[in-house]
């Protein structure tokens, strides 16, 4: 019995051990590695911890990360895989202090959807320059309620016609939980449009700053009606020609918008800009229309507004030449081909008819030499046989 009681005891001073030492420094205890491992190129101290550009391929690392720590930067390495529980093991490790996950420049492809699971007070995401293949991971931010700030520069897989691409990241959206959100970065991501009737914007009802600059976006057809409290709209460097008038009534309804970000767009300065109301809006809007006199014209490439800024230009300078109708001149080709192949014909006939006589003589002459010639050529056959 007493053998048994020291069993029992020994039992429970192992587990307290080992829960002591797991509070102090809680790591993965199947990750061989230890903080005195870490490469030259990392560090940290009680509140950073930082790796970057050391061309780490061990995602153990992150599960080493001190409880204390409230900045991780971990970019510039090679993570093609962020398994669930990113900083724990198989079951969630708290990392209460952590508000600020860098993970840029990583080559991500895969990223569990639990992998940001149990940061309870993460504000700032950034996972700018991967190649997430966001269609396998719809749910990632289903645990991030905490989140104000999430980097996606550059950050999608691209692909083909990008209208699949477009989609996961709706679903992505659609899924999470991003009630405080407050800024999203999704620049350089290939998007050429966003429709009205997905998820997105409506799911981050907190948003004040939304960056799609960079993009391939032509006729922005994005549902704004939902954000309230939006601040910032940027749209630089994308292939805007103008603004249509639903989308430009979202904008004016948004009472807190403070800057709309238009610049180095190929603006189409012609009738239709003016026709769609663009240009009574810029004049109207001239204070929420950020640099609003470097909205250039480059469209149509032989206008005479090319090169100058929208604002600059008159209401008369908006023209539209008018089209070539190529079919009806095509048309007009035709039947003037076909007049002139009439002529040419009654002409030969005519020709023909008053030479009728003189054509019939030679006729005639030509039958008698051809004739001629044949009996010359019988009557040499014959000489010769004989």
């Amino acid at each position: 019995m007493k053998c048994a009681l020291n069993m029992y005891a020994n039992y429970i001073a192992i587990v307290l051990t080992v829960s002591i030492f797991t509070a102090v420094n809680p790591v993965d205890l199947r990750c061989h590695r230890t903080l005195k491992d870490l490469p030259t190129q990392c560090h940290y101290n009680e509140t950073v911890f930082s790796c970057v550009n050391a061309n780490e391929t061990d995602v153990c690392l992150l599960k080493l990360v001190p409880l204390t720590i409230t900045h991780v930067v971990f970019s510039g390495n090679i993570l093609p895989d962020l398994p669930a529980y990113l900083f724990g093991n198989d079951t969630c490790r708290n990392l209460p202090n952590l508000k600020y996950l860098d993970l840029s420049n990583n080559q991500v492809e895969h990223i569990d959807n639990s992998a940001f699971h149990c940061l309870p007070n993460l504000e700032v995401l950034v996972l700018n320059n991967n190649i997430w293949n966001v269609s396998t991971d719809t749910s990632v931010f289903a645990h991030s309620s905490s989140l104000k700030n999430l980097s996606l520069s550059n950050a999608m897989m691209t692909r083909s016609g990008n209208v699949s691409h477009v989609t996961w990241l709706n679903w992505v959206f659609q899924n999470s939980d991003l009630q405080n959100l407050e800024e999203v970065h999704l620049e350089r991501n290939g998007f050429w449009s966003l429709s009205e009737s997905q998820a997105f914007p409506c799911k981050l009802p907190s948003l004040r700053k939304l960056y799609l600059s960079h993009n391939f976006i032509s006729i922005p057809k994005i549902n704004i009606s939902c954000l309230e409290y939006l601040e910032e709209l940027h749209l630089e460097n994308n292939s805007i020609g103008y603004l249509r008038q639903p989308f430009m009534t979202a904008l004016d309804k948004l009472n807190k918008l403070k800057g709309i970000y238009l610049q180095k767009n190929p603006f189409y300065c012609d009738c239709h800009l003016v026709d769609a109301g663009f240009y009574e809006w810029l004049q109207k809007n001239t204070t929420k229309v950020i640099n609003k006199d470097h909205l250039m014209c480059l469209r149509p490439f032989q206008s005479k507004n090319v090169n100058h800024s929208i604002l600059s230009l008159n209401t008369t300078n908006f023209t539209c030449t008018k089209p070539i109708n190529f079919d009806s001149k095509l048309q007009a080709s035709y039947i003037a081909l076909g007049v002139v192949l009439c002529i040419i014909g009654i002409l030969t006939i005519v020709i023909l008819f008053l030479n009728r006589h003189r054509l019939r003589n030679r006729c005639k002459k030509v039958k008698e030499s051809c004739s001629s010639a044949m009996a010359a050529r019988e009557h040499h056959y014959s000489a010769v046989n004989v």
